[in-house]
């Protein structure tokens, strides 16, 4: 092995040298999930967005190996974003002669290896794959940014040899932890709330004290994810149409769309559309919703809706934070039932229902979500577009998710419950 490869291991892996390396504060959702993983034998794959906390959580699973008396040249840390590693992606014997080196060298009687942005590693399926087959006494922990790649290769290649799990910006209940606040009171909770909803739910975000910086940070994500995950792994050439369909559709979140009608507003081909927003998911970035219908076929032609992976990204490269925070509400509302794994689609009948949600082959909840009750031109709508979705599908209960109100409704002995949404996620979130 060259000595710059040594030297960047040796960066990467502090904890050979007694030396210290940062954790983070925990995640209340994740860290536990992965600790339950630890003891199989199958591949560990956590995927997610770029700047989400999965390179931190890896950082926490070594720490608690360490606290375990795991010895530290046990534990090989790889992150494949590290420039010399990137040169040398299209070497297909490099990251099988970093492992098989250090395994010679430590002769670990079990060894944890993490591998970090692993779709950087052009041949990192073969390789993972001959290890976990060939390899008694490995734990291999792989994290990626980019489902496509990831996806694509997993479902043909390593099928039944992993767990994975998607790493998320911060539920309500985290952002609060890592803000300190501990049994806030109503007032600090909307106080916390128009934080979280207005800048979002990044970590590193959250704990940065300085709002413009926090601006800052949000357009370097932005545009890191754009470069890194949707341009060049997807080899897209016209920069400025992708950009121009992602500040349209971030900008229009929550909004019915057709890649027809977004075609013809950017001047670009329905295809084109429907493919960059293809790429744009595979990145995290954008979530797409489906109009319930029983027919799968009519479910793929109706309009969809899109959603953000973070509301603090959508103030920072779309519309101010005072315009339609109800749509905010919604992305977010969005999020965090996707966050959950829940299977979910809107109602569009006569009237609109935000979120359905359903189990198996049955619908069994129904949210509407808007910022206030208060106008009652509003509120009929709201009520309207709820009982006809919880009719269409004989449902008791339904919720309306309120910036800051609460009320128990009871209509045609259906009942609905109204309620601020940082109760919701309180009551929801993990």
């Amino acid at each position: 092995m060259d000595e710059n490869t040594k030297i960047a291991l040796e960066r990467q892996n502090p904890w050979w040298f007694d030396k210290p390396f940062d954790t983070g504060i925990d995640r209340l959702r994740w860290y536990p999930k992965i600790k339950k993983y630890l003891p199989t034998k199958e591949i560990l794959l956590l995927t997610g967005a770029r700047r989400t906390g999965k390179s931190t959580l890896a950082y926490q699973v070594i720490k608690s190996l360490l606290d375990s008396n795991v010895p530290p040249e046990a534990i090989l840390f790889i992150n494949l974003d590290e420039p010399l590693f990137q040169s040398k992606s299209k070497d297909p014997a490099y990251l099988t002669e970093i492992i098989e080196y250090h395994r010679a060298l430590k002769k670990p009687s079990t060894l944890y290896l993490f591998v970090d942005e692993i779709q950087n590693f052009n041949y990192w399926v073969q390789t993972i794959k001959t290890l976990f087959d060939t390899t008694t006494n490995i734990k291999i922990i792989l994290t990626g940014s980019t489902s496509s790649l990831l996806k694509k290769e997993i479902s043909t290649r390593l099928s039944g040899r992993y767990f994975s799990l998607t790493v998320y910006p911060l539920s309500f209940k985290e952002y609060l932890n890592f803000s300190n606040v501990h049994k806030p009171t109503t007032v600090e909770k909307l106080q916390q709330f128009n934080n979280y909803l207005e800048y979002g739910a990044y970590p590193r975000v959250v704990l940065e004290s300085d709002n413009e910086l926090k601006q800052e940070i949000l357009k370097n994500y932005f545009q890191t994810i754009y470069l890194k995950d949707i341009i060049y792994p997807n080899n897209l050439r016209n920069n400025k149409d992708v950009f121009d369909l992602l500040y349209f559709v971030i900008s229009n979140i929550a909004k019915p769309f057709s890649y027809s009608n977004i075609a013809k507003t950017l001047h670009i081909t329905g295809e084109t559309v429907k493919e960059y927003i293809q790429c744009a998911q595979d990145s995290y970035l954008i979530y797409t919703l489906t109009k319930y219908d029983r027919s799968v076929k009519k479910q793929l032609i109706n309009p969809k809706k899109i959603y953000c992976l973070d509301t603090g990204l959508v103030n920072s490269i779309s519309f101010k934070f005072s315009l339609d925070r109800g749509r905010l509400l919604e992305n977010l509302v969005y999020m965090t039932l996707t966050k959950q794994s829940r299977e979910i689609y809107y109602h569009k009948g006569s009237y609109e229902c935000d979120f359905l949600i359903k189990d198996n082959l049955t619908i069994t909840g129904a949210i509407q979500v808007t910022l206030s009750l208060k106008d009652e031109k509003t509120r009929n709508r709201e009520i309207r577009g709820l009982t006809e979705a919880m009719n269409a599908h004989n449902l008791k209960c339904g919720s309306i998710i309120t910036e800051k109100e609460s009320e128990t409704l009871t209509i045609n002995e259906k009942e609905i419950q109204v309620m601020p949404i940082y109760e919701w996620l309180n009551e929801i979130q993990t």
